[in-house]
C-alpha cells in the first residue's frame, strides 16, 4: 500500500468490523436463546457459514443399535460355573440371615476403615434402619 494508506484501511477495517458485529447483535437479539436455543444456533451457523450436521445414517434406529449392542453383549453359548468342590457341605444347606439377625450386625459395626465396598461403618449403621424397612416395603405383596 502506499504511503499513509495504511491508516485509512485499518481504520475502514474497524468500521466494518464494528457494522457486522452491530448487524450481527441486533439479528440475534430478536432469538429468545432461553426458548430456542434450536434457532438460536442455527442463525449462529448461518453467521458463520457452518453446515448443520445431521449425522443420519440410513436404515439405523434406536431399536436396531438396542438389537445390535443386545446380540453383542450376550452369549448364546453361555455355561454357568460349576459349584466350587472346596465349598463345605453344611453352609449348603444353611438358612439365610434374619432381617434381626443382619440388623445387629450392622448395627454393632465398629468404627474402623472402609471395606471393600468403600462404605464407612457410620453409613451402614445409619442406613441399617431405613434399609430393612424399604425391603419389608417391597415384599409385601398386593
Amino acid at each position: 500500500m502506499r504511503a499513509g494508506q495504511t491508516e485509512k484501511a485499518s481504520a475502514l477495517a474497524l468500521r466494518i468490523d464494528k457494522d457486522i458485529a452491530n448487524r450481527n447483535q441486533t439479528r440475534l437479539s430478536r432469538i429468545n436463546s432461553k426458548n430456542s436455543t434450536k434457532d438460536l444456533w442455527a442463525a449462529v451457523r448461518k453467521f458463520t457459514g457452518r453446515p448443520q450436521s445431521t449425522g443420519l445414517v440410513d436404515n439405523v434406529s434406536a431399536d436396531s443399535l438396542n438389537q445390535h449392542y443386545a446380540s453383542i453383549s450376550s452369549d448364546s453359548d453361555y455355561q454357568p460355573p460349576q459349584r466350587k468342590h472346596t465349598a463345605p457341605m453344611e453352609r449348603l444347606h444353611q438358612q439365610f440371615a434374619s432381617e434381626w439377625q443382619v440388623f445387629s450386625l450392622l448395627d454393632k459395626l465398629s468404627a474402623t476403615a472402609t471395606g471393600l465396598d468403600q462404605l464407612p461403618a457410620w453409613f451402614l449403621r445409619i442406613g441399617t434402619p431405613l434399609s430393612i424397612s424399604l425391603s419389608r416395603a417391597c415384599s409385601i405383596s398386593p
